[in-house]
């Protein structure tokens, strides 16, 4: 089991601009991953967050590693090439 990843708290316009792509974005994949990041700014944890999902917590830590290297534009999935 891997220690938990926690995230700081968010700065208010980084808050609403991770509501806001929440809510506008069309991409069910990509609305579920920025719902994790606000359920981890709830006080969820990643085990708690991966049930409420239904992810894995490899996902969810997965999701997070990206938020705290490259903030909101690291939280849609990302495609190989080719």
């Amino acid at each position: 089991m891997t220690a938990p990843i926690p995230l700081p708290p968010l700065a208010a316009e980084v808050q609403a601009e991770l509501c806001r792509r929440y809510e506008e974005t069309g991409n069910p994949q990509t609305r579920t991953r920025y719902q994790m990041v606000l359920l981890a700014q709830r006080g969820q944890t990643a085990p708690q967050i991966a049930h409420l999902v239904q992810r894995s917590e490899d996902t969810v830590e997965r999701v997070f590693k990206r938020f705290l290297a490259a903030g909101l534009d690291a939280v849609p999935r990302r495609y190989g090439q080719g």
